[in-house]
């Protein structure tokens, strides 16, 4: 959606478009620069990009307030590079000198050049750099609103020196590194109300657009809140902010937001008017976006030439939920490879994009820390904390990854907004880690993850726990399918409920898949009961051992079951129910419900662990 406001709005008006949740290695950060400056900069550079038949905007109090920021300790080369590439965008970008001109290269050198020898201070680089800027790029009525602007943001005591203490407590970190972020996100504000005053306002010149993406995200939140803080002062300004985000919209929006649906906002938000004061969350309009639907997708995917195979746009559909990013990225990889995409598989894992597989990008999308990757790749496949704290017992032995469940755990909670059971709930979330940790090799970890060797950890441990079916659903994904099949057809016959058999079978059966490429062939060939697959036994035991495999495959989200397999499913469910003394009618009911939502994506009601308390047609895969 940001994608699309932004190509239809930046060559009509002053429009910025900005990643929140862009990775940022920690060791990179020194003292003068950080995340959160990282974002302003790319906003007041987008907004600063010149438009055909405007007026071009300019920030005075930001650009200066980023300057005082940027100064760096005297003989500090990596904060004399941070500071040089900040000031090179900008001046370029921002239109105050010609690409190419020489001082937009040498401002390190010319703050450098006005120094008395000696000073290895702070404070003098700080001074410096002000005074060179607002002496180039500001006229005598810029430089002193600057000044005032500062001053009344840090009050009397630090008044003296005010873009000096900007840049001191920014260079200090931590919660006094957010106050100076404050007060430049407060500057961004005041220039734009200062530009969109006078005969600009009267021309009525379309207002700017600033577009936040990802601001679940710190830097992003934290922007966020710092523009709504500053507007609930009673502060007016002309900017248009739009931001996303992950979890529901009253979750992200706060207490005092509006909540509206999109046909609401689409026709006006229903009359909402930004209060004149408040709390800053009262400034917000929130919005739930609904997934992406399969029509949505076959439009998307359409673009490609030659078109992708039918049944894509439902494979899509099942793996991403429907995720914007998820279709979008692998949009793009079918458009740049349609022939890849018209190649008849299962398996929409296995597209490419610029040479890398489209599934670890959208992975590195949905969780930019390298370290909290690799370790929630691990934990994707547990069932529960106590799961995950094996696995982190097992395969993380230093003191710092031994916290790695608690850090894990947050993330979800604050990123994701699922907690509980499985250890990732979301189910897109879990299915691009699986991903990976399928493509996990031996020789390119440090304690020797395979795919086998963590599912048997685990379904030892759940076996010690007294939890048979998790330690069933374990079993199953390092591939010892016949145990299981006995298992689960042993628990067929009364006294077991037949719902809560069903349940079973599904809990069981949705276990991820092993790294086996002729996996889904082998389970619809074993599925349909084919000549050398049946086991010995009686034909409940033959019949629970087709439908487990034919659940699996149906269950997998790499899958979008076809007419054939549903089939399958319903046919075995009919036979059950003619040998179960207690539940035929709950088994006959079952084939006809799980062949219909499974065709339509869905996971059967009668599958889920409990009813959906309003009545939906279950959780749609």
């Amino acid at each position: 959606m940001l994608d699309a406001l932004f190509a239809s709005y930046r060559t009509r008006i002053p429009a910025a478009k900005v990643d929140c949740a862009r990775d940022a290695a920690a060791g990179a950060m020194v003292a003068n620069t950080s995340q959160g400056a990282d974002v302003l900069t790319d906003a007041v550079c987008g907004l600063c990009s010149p438009v055909t038949g405007q007026k071009r905007v300019r920030l005075p109090r930001l650009w200066t307030g980023l300057a005082a920021i940027s100064a760096w300790s005297r003989g500090d080369q990596q904060e004399q590079g941070a500071a040089q590439a900040r000031m090179r965008r900008l001046l370029t970008e921002c239109g105050l000198v010609p690409d190419g001109a020489p001082e937009a290269s040498s401002w390190v050198q010319d703050v450098n050049g006005t120094l008395a020898l000696g000073d290895g201070d702070l404070a003098p680089v700080a001074e410096a750099s002000v005074k060179l800027f607002t002496e180039r790029y500001l006229n005598r009525r810029q430089a002193r609103d600057v000044r005032s602007f500062y001053a009344g943001r840090l009050g009397p005591d630090r008044a003296a020196q005010p873009l000096y203490e900007l840049c001191r407590y920014f260079h200090l970190g931590d919660d006094l590194r957010e106050e100076s972020e404050a007060s430049l996100a407060a500057a961004l504000l005041e220039d734009l109300k200062a530009h969109y005053s006078g005969w600009v306002q009267l021309n009525r010149t379309p207002r700017p657009l600033l577009l936040l993406d990802d601001v679940h995200a710190a830097p992003g939140s934290r922007l966020l809140q710092q523009l709504l803080t500053h507007r609930a002062q009673g502060a007016r300004d002309p900017l248009i902010l739009v931001a996303s985000a992950r979890g529901g919209a009253r979750r992200r929006g706060g207490p005092d937001a509006a909540v509206r649906t999109p046909a609401q906002v689409a026709g006006g938000a229903s009359g909402w008017e930004r209060p004149a004061t408040g709390s800053p969350s009262a400034g917000l309009i929130a919005v739930d976006l609904p997934p992406l639907e399969r029509n949505d997708i076959v439009t998307m995917l359409m673009a490609a030439d030659p078109p992708p195979r039918p049944e894509l746009p439902r494979a899509v559909r099942r793996f991403t939920q429907g995720s914007p990013l998820g279709c979008g990225l692998l949009r793009d990889a079918v458009v740049a490879d349609p022939r890849a995409a018209s190649t008849a598989g299962h398996d929409v894992g296995a597209l490419q994009l610029s040479g890398q597989s489209v599934t670890r990008q959208i992975v590195a999308r949905l969780v930019p820390d390298a370290q909290l990757r690799r370790n929630l790749v691990l934990f994707s496949v547990a069932q529960d904390d106590a799961a995950a704290r094996a696995l982190a017992d097992a395969y993380l032995s230093t003191d710092p990854e031994r916290a790695a469940v608690e850090t894990a755990r947050s993330h979800l909670r604050a990123e994701h907004g699922a907690a509980g059971r499985p250890f990732v709930a979301d189910p897109f979330l879990r299915a691009v880690l699986v991903l990976e940790l399928r493509r996990r090799r031996p020789e390119f970890t440090d304690a020797q993850q395979t795919w086998s060797g963590v599912h048997e950890l685990l379904r030892e441990h759940h076996a010690d726990a007294g939890q048979p079916l998790d330690a069933l659903h374990h079993a199953l994904a390092g591939g010892d399918a016949a145990h299981v099949a006995q298992r689960l057809a042993e628990r067929f016959p009364p006294p077991t409920p037949a719902q809560e058999w069903l349940r079973d079978l599904w809990h069981v059966a949705s276990a991820p898949h092993p790294p086996d490429p002729g996996w889904a062939g082998e389970c619809r060939t074993v599925a349909t009961g084919a000549p050398g697959t049946e086991p010995a036994g009686d034909d409940v035991q033959r019949s629970v051992h087709r439908l487990l495999h034919a659940v699996w495959l149906a269950a997998d989200p790499l899958t979008a079951p076809d007419e054939a397999l549903c089939g399958r499913i319903k046919w075995e469910l009919e036979f059950l129910s003619g040998r179960h003394s207690t539940g035929a009618g709950t088994l006959y009911d079952a084939a006809q419900e799980w062949q219909e939502e499974l065709r339509e994506l869905r996971t059967p009601p009668s599958a889920l662990p409990a009813p959906d308390p309003e009545g939906s047609h279950g959780e749609n895969h």
